[in-house]
């Protein structure tokens, strides 16, 4: 029987910390994302599973639900309208290979998921035994973005950025909505969180959210990190596609700072 909370890196073995999923245990168990396909993610320690939330669709983030979904007959948490991507995955992998190339190959295609799919807005609570989990609409980095608030630790997706070496990096490829990217930023500041969830850097420092705005808001964005190897390659490219989507935006949108 699991217990706390668990951030699992859930990435390829090329690069385990690209991805992290979170697993909060309580009477009912929450997995928040869940990897990519070729996953070297850890889930020995649970007996169960009852929820799993999908922050949105992209393929480092559903890759291994069907296998886990399989395994735990876990009800798969997705936003309104969007659990037949999950059923018919084909839009998630074409789009992920024009934006990702290459990349794909390395993270594994998403399978199709069966499962008992809940379709949330945002704005609902579920109750998990001691805590409650909310549901967040966050958009900006997908149309679909949700996030998720347990025990006052927001779980951002890909929302608020990334984070390594202790520097914030953005998650900002196409199509991007940059003042509803920033909209969600503020609203998961005002929630005042004990800590921050990234699925790209882990558990953090809610200063975390912070630090991610001004470097948007001062276009000091771009950053220097040294981690070595294949994990580098692959963190580059993702930063390649980010930022480039991200200058675009900033020179288009008539970005709103109140």
């Amino acid at each position: 029987m699991c217990s706390g909370i668990h951030a699992i890196p859930s990435g390829p073995g090329e690069f385990p910390e690209a991805v992290y999923s979170f697993v909060i245990c309580d009477k009912l168990n929450v997995m928040i994302d869940a990897g990519v396909a070729n996953s070297v993610m850890d889930v020995g320690f649970l007996d169960k599973l009852d929820y799993v939330v999908v922050t949105h669709l992209h393929v480092d983030h559903v890759g291994a639900l069907s296998e886990i979904v399989q395994r735990y007959k876990s009800k798969v948490i997705v936003y309104n309208g969007y659990s037949k991507y999950l059923k018919d995955p084909r839009k998630i992998n074409s789009d992920a290979r024009s934006v990702l190339g290459e990349l794909v190959d390395i993270y594994g295609e998403v399978q199709p998921t069966e499962a008992t799919f809940l379709e949330v807005n945002g704005g609902e609570t579920i109750d998990l035994g001691e805590k409650k989990m909310e549901i967040l609409y966050t958009p900006g980095h997908a149309k679909h973005h949700i996030s998720a608030l347990i025990d006052n630790i927001v779980y951002t997706g890909d929302s608020a950025g990334g984070r390594y070496n202790g520097v914030p990096i953005p998650t900002t490829p196409p199509p991007l909505e940059l003042n509803k990217y920033i909209k969600s930023l503020k609203l998961q500041i005002g929630l005042k969180p004990r800590a921050v969830g990234l699925a790209h850097g882990g558990l953090t420092s809610p200063l975390h959210l912070e630090e991610h705005l001004n470097q948007i808001l001062s276009k000091r964005f771009k950053a220097n990190l040294d981690i070595g190897g294949m994990a580098e390659e692959i963190l580059n490219k993702h930063l390649e596609v980010n930022y480039k989507a991200l200058e675009e935006a900033l020179a288009k949108e008539n970005i709103e700072l109140d």
